[in-house]
């Protein structure tokens, strides 16, 4: 090796060394940047899903009555519970049975997610205007009805009785079972911070919110140290309900504050 190449070595190994360091110091950031905006764009997606939903569920709500309430079962057509089966319209199709049998909360429009009762939760809120502000609101004594608080073993929707005590209201709480809220995103001053003064005076409201607990998909241990995992999404439509527009024979009691 004469003396030129022997210069020419020592000038160019320092370089190239310094370059794999710097790559093993940029691939690792690189990598957990590029895996972020995957889980990222899962989010986005589930998000989309569940806003479609409650959109899904209000246009269904929009064209019937809040008054009517005959059963809990998502397969009827020939008998109407208002709320129970507008949240319907959230659970998993009927084919798939393993899911149906397992919740008992099926034969509706989300082949995507999959709620989970014990902490998931929908809420439903009818609310009715007169004179341009909430005068009245449904289910009457809690003025929101929850998914969380169908009885499923007994058939029974506590939401729609008298006995407050044994609601369990899973919107509460945060998907780590933190008390977060007491009450839904809708409520009669929302509504009543939202209306024109230029609109009619007389009209109703059905508002469908969606509280859903997105677990992530690829679980990126520095990610999930700064964001919770599983973390909450919820997305909420209201949209007009003919229905509980006040009439001398649509009476709705007085909006819980």
């Amino acid at each position: 090796m004469n003396h030129l190449t022997r210069r020419k070595f020592r000038l160019f190994r320092p370089t190239q060394g310094q370059s794999f360091v710097e790559l093993a110091l940029v691939l690792p950031v690189l990598l957990l940047m590029l895996l972020g905006m995957v889980e990222v764009a899962f989010f986005i997606s589930r998000y989309l899903d569940v806003l479609d939903l409650t959109r899904e569920a209000a246009r269904f709500a929009s064209v019937r009555g809040p008054m009517e309430t005959s059963d809990l079962d998502c397969s009827t057509t020939d008998a109407l519970n208002f709320f129970y089966d507008t949240a319907c319209m959230m659970s998993p199709p009927a084919d798939q049975a393993a899911t149906c049998q397992e919740s008992k909360y099926c034969n509706g429009f989300n082949p995507y997610l999959m709620i989970d009762l014990t902490k998931d939760d929908v809420v439903i809120s009818v609310f009715t205007v007169a004179e341009n502000s909430v005068s009245g609101q449904l289910p009457e004594h809690n003025g929101y009805w929850a998914l969380s608080n169908v009885d499923f073993a007994d058939n029974k929707d506590l939401n729609l009785t008298d006995d407050a005590d044994t609601l369990t209201n899973n919107f509460w709480r945060d998907c780590q079972g933190n008390e977060v809220r007491d009450k839904p995103y809708y409520t009669a001053d929302k509504v009543n911070d939202s209306l024109l003064t230029n609109a009619p005076e007389n009209k109703g409201f059905v508002a469908v919110e969606i509280y859903y607990c997105y677990e992530q998909v690829l679980g990126i241990p520095i990610v999930t140290d700064i964001i919770p995992n599983p973390i909450q999404i919820r997305a909420y439509t209201i949209m007009p309900l003919p229905a509980a527009k006040p009439t001398p024979t649509n009476i709705v009691a007085t909006p819980t504050p």
